[in-house]
């Protein structure tokens, strides 16, 4: 059966303490809404709630492993304490994250981290200084898109690529001078898109397509009249979602 990663949401937690020391309980059930009164029924062992949610359920934190077969989530793997933007795999059964955290589980990891198919975190410690909001693995390397101006230990503005053992950034550096939210990979190519103006050393409004070695931008220049947020490829098509309405030299409302 294969398993997949998503994210929630949910931002609501539930807390529960010992008779020596406040503890965390992240297994419990949570609701979607304030709860306004509680009401312990000790003889049947029942809790009853009231308030405003409209569902109780488990809690899945900020990401969740699904069985695609039988649907049900794995509640055991570490969370983040913060959103999850992106999940890619890892080729081994695990996977790169990336998004707002700054904790995975009992591990410091500043926005980027690799939880592995045992669900532990691994060593991977790239750091980004801002939100990531895009993965995308080719071979060895992750590419990386956000907000942050530094990751792996280098400046790298918006796009980096990282070193997917060691964590650091490669000497590639396409430098975007505004937000990169989506990154997809075809051979020597990688595509970006996001709010820059300026990517690979050239002018590229919104979506280009770099050097997966120098980096440098291609002539390859559909020029999105506004925020590409989402792309992906299909063969020899990359398909890009987002806020403009002309892209490609015509008129496409978004998609």
């Amino acid at each position: 059966m294969q398993k997949v990663f998503v994210t929630s949401a949910l931002l609501l937690y539930s807390v529960f303490s010992s008779a020596q020391t406040p503890q965390l309980k992240t297994n419990r059930w949570i609701t979607s809404g304030s709860v306004f009164t509680l009401v312990n029924d000790t003889a049947n062992n029942l809790l009853y709630i009231g308030g405003d949610f409209t569902r109780v359920g488990a809690n899945t934190g900020y990401g969740a492993v699904i069985d695609t077969a039988t649907a049900s989530a794995n509640l055991t793997f570490p969370q983040p304490n913060n959103n999850i933007m992106a999940v890619v795999s890892d080729g081994s059964g695990g996977w790169y994250i990336g998004g707002d955290f700054t904790q995975v589980g009992d591990s410091t990891r500043n926005r980027l981290a690799q939880i592995n198919s045992s669900g532990q975190v691994t060593a991977w410690n790239p750091t980004a200084n801002n939100t990531v909001y895009a993965l995308a693995v080719s071979g060895s390397v992750v590419y990386a898109g956000g907000l942050f101006t530094n990751a792996g230990g280098q400046a790298r503005n918006r796009i980096a690529a990282l070193d997917a053992t060691t964590g650091t950034a490669t000497t590639w550096n396409a430098n975007a001078n505004n937000g990169v939210y989506a990154v997809a990979v075809s051979g020597s190519v990688v595509y970006a898109g996001g709010g820059f103006t300026s990517i690979g050393g050239q002018t590229r409004n919104r979506i280009a397509a770099l050097d997966a070695t120098t980096g440098t931008a291609a002539a390859w220049n559909p020029n999105a009249g506004s925020t590409v947020s989402a792309i992906t490829l299909y063969g020899s098509t990359l398909y890009a979602g987002g806020y403009f309405t002309t892209i490609g030299g015509q008129t496409r409302n978004r998609i």
